[in-house]
């Protein structure tokens, strides 16, 4: 009988063997039950104090994902993902990507590059069984997909964090790993990539300054380990002669998102929708037509009084319901976002 092991994690990225129990390990994880993934971290621990606040780095035995995905299922999901593409530093040290066809997935691998194929669960029962199962211990208002990163070796994305939860689980080969053990950005709205020139980044909402090299954690992921980086944390990689991976993005709906859901509804009325009326050039001047003052006064009092009619309990039902919708439905390449509600948000994760 093997022994499964508890591991204790600091912030500083050390990893101890805590004490050894006699219970039965190396289980295989390819039903995506959450106590499987997890293994030998107890899921409980998880959700106290990882889940949403800090990296979680599980060492995991080389049968953990054997038969889930493998090189033959990225070449033949590579036919049928919503998007196929390479990463690139561009000439003025931007990351950037351009698309390719699956046939031309040799090619560049052969010139070094990472190949990312996004929402590979389409139609691969392994995945999408795995995927229905793992988010069944959470209770998340958007969508779980795969991406998978096929890289040769020193391939990898450059310093990134991400607009989402993501889980790395190595599948083939071996990839070391860079990631910061806590969110290096709290309020995250995009995914911010760090050109190789800068040492500080203006973003829209936004000014933030590159980890120093020597905060980050370093780790490798051989088949069977797992890397838990919350919404926010940098990270890189690069692989080590080859790697094949599977990213779990656990992407999910704003605020903004649940209010513009409960509020469209309300305003689709043909005060609302009826066109606004335009006027000679010569006829305005630097005051506001009387007409157009009147009618966005009313406006927005109307507008006022609508979301003062909300409470947090109606917007917490109307987050319920995306939650029960996505639980519930299977979503398509076309209908990327968790709930066609985030139409501006980039993919790119690593």
């Amino acid at each position: 009988m093997a022994l499964r092991r508890t591991y204790s994690y600091t912030q500083s990225c050390d990893m101890t063997i805590a004490d050894e129990l006699d219970v039965e390990t190396g289980e295989s994880a390819v039903s995506g039950e959450l106590d499987a993934v997890l293994s030998p971290f107890d899921p409980e621990l998880f959700f106290a104090e990882y889940w949403n606040k800090k990296a979680l780095y599980i060492k995991g035995h080389p049968g953990k994902f054997a038969g889930l995905f493998d090189r033959e299922g990225f070449l033949r999901a590579s036919h049928k993902c919503a998007d196929l593409k390479v990463g690139y530093t561009d000439e003025n040290g931007w990351p950037a990507h351009f698309n390719i066809r699956p046939d031309q997935i040799p090619e560049m691998l052969g010139k070094g590059k990472t190949v990312c194929a996004s929402v590979v669960d389409l139609d691969e029962p392994a995945l999408t069984t795995f995927l229905k199962e793992y988010k069944k211990s959470f209770r998340v208002a958007g969508k779980f997909s795969f991406n998978s990163y096929l890289s040769p070796d020193r391939a990898g994305f450059g310093l990134h964090l991400d607009h989402h939860p993501v889980s790395i689980l190595q599948l083939e080969g071996q990839k070391r790993w860079w990631y910061s053990s806590e969110p290096g950005l709290k309020q995250v709205i995009s995914n911010v990539s760090f050109p190789v020139d800068r040492d500080v980044l203006k973003l829209p909402w936004v000014t933030v300054e590159r980890p120093a090299e020597a905060s980050l954690c370093e780790v490798v992921l051989s088949p069977g380990d797992v890397l838990y980086l919350p919404k926010g944390c940098w990270h890189r990689a690069q692989a080590i002669e080859y790697s094949l991976g599977l990213t779990l993005a656990m992407e999910s709906v704003s605020l903004l998102d649940l209010i513009q859901t409960a509020l469209l509804p309300k305003l689709n009325t043909v005060a609302f929708r009826d066109a606004l009326p335009g006027y000679p050039n010569s006829s305005l001047g630097a005051e506001m037509p009387v007409e157009l003052e009147e009618l966005f006064a009313s406006s927005l009092e109307q507008l006022r009084l609508l979301i003062e009619s909300f409470s947090p309990s109606e917007l917490y039902a109307i987050w319920n319901q995306v939650e029960a919708q996505v639980q519930n439905t299977r979503l398509r390449a076309e209908t990327r976002s968790a709930t066609n509600l985030r139409s501006v948000v980039s993919t790119q994760t690593s």
